[in-house]
């Protein structure tokens, strides 16, 4: 627990966007209206974290259609009904406004597993084999533009922790858990080659050469119905040295 969140005492607020908006204060679920909301998603996403922003720059960049005094308005109303929700959740003042650096945004959070995975530390933390965080879409119902970049960041962030748990969990011989990483990795984008090879490559690791067979063979019908191309070589080979291995009686 930070120092921050010690000063503030209780449960800190947690915000979700993974999935779909919520927050939760000491516990509690909390709604907000929609501009509310925009807010504390925009004030969440902002990189670097705990940046503060300019009022009048971020009243315009989340009501870029309307008047500036309306965009004023709008923000001035926003933050006061996030107030009456939680006073800690933001920190703002006559020119900037900032999240508050006890809020618990379950984006960072994915990011911080997803930087652990990425860097082979030698430890694996059972936190981090947990691939709920790594499979949610960031706020999938909004179409707010500044969302576009950001979302797709994330979900390739995503797909590549999720195929680098699926690589260390196969190492430790852990193959069923390495199996549902790498279909998630799939279910995000399922014409991804080094997805669809790590996954054939934990059939293999299994001794499951016709399991790995049927995958390449679904990934080839896949690849070439979408894109009118073919697996690379060296996966169509990987799996044919498999095939030569079990003919001979030493597949391993």
């Amino acid at each position: 627990m930070t120092e921050q969140r010690r000063r503030n005492g209780g449960t800190p607020a947690r915000l979700c966007l993974l999935g779909g908006f919520s927050l939760t204060v000491n516990g509690s679920p909390v709604t907000l209206q929609v501009h509310p909301q925009r807010l504390l998603a925009y004030l969440s996403l902002t990189q670097p974290m705990h940046m503060a922003h300019s009022r009048t720059a971020l009243a315009e960049r989340l009501w870029a259609n309307a008047s500036m005094e309306r965009c004023q308005a709008n923000l001035r109303t926003a933050l006061w009904r996030i107030r009456r929700a939680d006073a800690r959740l933001v920190r703002a003042s006559r020119a900037t406004v900032r999240l508050d650096d006890s809020v618990d945004v379950d984006v960072r959070r994915c990011g911080e597993q997803a930087a652990r995975l990425l860097a082979g530390e030698d430890l694996l933390a059972p936190s981090d084999m947990d691939i709920g965080p790594l499979r949610g879409e960031l706020l999938p119902d909004w179409d707010e533009e500044w969302l576009l970049l950001e979302r797709e960041r994330i979900r390739l962030v995503q797909i590549h922790a999720l195929e680098a748990l699926a690589r260390r969990l196969c190492g430790l011989g852990r193959h069923p858990e390495a199996v549902e990483a790498a279909f998630a990795a799939l279910s995000r984008e399922p014409l991804r080659e080094s997805a669809n090879a790590i996954l054939i490559d934990i059939f293999l690791a299994e001794r499951n050469v016709a399991q790995a067979h049927q995958q390449l063979e679904r990934y080839s019908t896949l690849l070439w119905s979408q894109l009118g191309i073919k697996p690379s070589a060296e996966l169509v080979r990987r799996v044919a040295a498999a095939n030569g291995r079990l003919a001979a009686g030493v597949v391993r």
